[in-house]
């Protein structure tokens, strides 16, 4: 057992050591940033807290990584967005057809072909099942889902599932704020690995070309999305592709883009009204 520890430690430093030399000491530092805050599962522990407090060390936590985005940006413009890392968008759920993988990088342009390596969002587990469930119409123990649950977690996930389904379409879409807002209960006994109500919208990543990708967070609401037609939802934007960073800095300063883009959602706040 310590072997197996001392080699942890000595893989991770040589992971530390490499992205320091690539990446530079702001990556490094980011990096080491969000390991401590995964070993230390932060997001449990202020999650914890009575909702006023919890509500208190998220703000002042947003507030810490949208002052430190901003600074990033203005040093290496490059590498970091010019865009609030918190930002949010509306939407088309249709248009999310991949994923990214989960990636906690708020406010990052990165370069690469993290891009191009995406799934299809409905061939995940549960998506898939519930299309079967509310599309074709079958019992949850003839969806996909049956072969990751025994038969109790099936029926309560199966339960959990149907109630947020028919909250959607009785009630409409509610953005997290909203539920938050009318229903701080259901708001916060919804959360999986988000600290707080208001970081738990659908995450998605934009590719170079503006391709929606879904990143984590709320699997469940876009498969309900999609299968009940809903028109716009809102997300919440983490990483960028460094080329769909480029593409923002040029209409930021008021350059030529391409006019298919124009009323892309990321665009908005810096194109305004044309």
């Amino acid at each position: 057992m310590a072997d197996v520890g001392i080699s942890g430690i000595r893989d991770l430093a040589k992971r530390s050591l490499r992205t320091l030399r690539q990446e530079g000491l702001h990556r490094f530092i980011l990096y080491g940033t969000r390991y401590l805050s995964w070993k230390l599962q932060i997001h449990r522990l202020v999650r914890s807290l009575p909702s006023p407090i919890a509500t208190v060390v998220y703000i002042l936590i947003r507030r810490t990584v949208r002052r430190t985005v901003w600074l990033l940006n203005r040093r290496y413009p490059h590498r970091y967005t010019d865009a609030d890392p918190y930002k949010r968008i509306l939407v088309d759920p249709s248009s999310i057809e991949y994923t990214s993988g989960a990636s906690r990088r708020r406010g990052w342009a990165i370069d690469g072909e993290w891009d191009r390596r995406s799934k299809h969002f409905v061939q995940r587990t549960r998506p898939r099942a519930i299309e079967q469930r509310f599309v074709d119409e079958l019992e949850w123990d003839e969806t996909v889902l049956a072969d990751k649950y025994d038969t109790s977690t099936l029926e309560d996930r199966g339960a959990e599932i149907d109630r947020l389904y028919k909250h959607i379409r009785d009630g409409g879409y509610k953005s997290q704020r909203q539920l938050l807002e009318e229903s701080p209960k259901t708001a916060w006994e919804g959360l999986n690995d988000a600290m707080h109500p208001l970081a738990n919208e659908i995450a998605v990543d934009i590719g170079r070309d503006g391709e929606l990708l879904w990143n984590m967070c709320g699997q469940h609401r876009l498969a309900i999305a999609n299968v009940l037609e809903i028109d716009r939802i809102p997300v919440q934007v983490f990483r960028r592709h460094a080329e769909w960073q480029a593409i923002r800095d040029r209409a930021r300063r008021g350059e030529e883009i391409p006019e298919d883009l124009h009323d892309h959602p990321d665009l908005v706040d810096v194109l305004g009204d044309e």
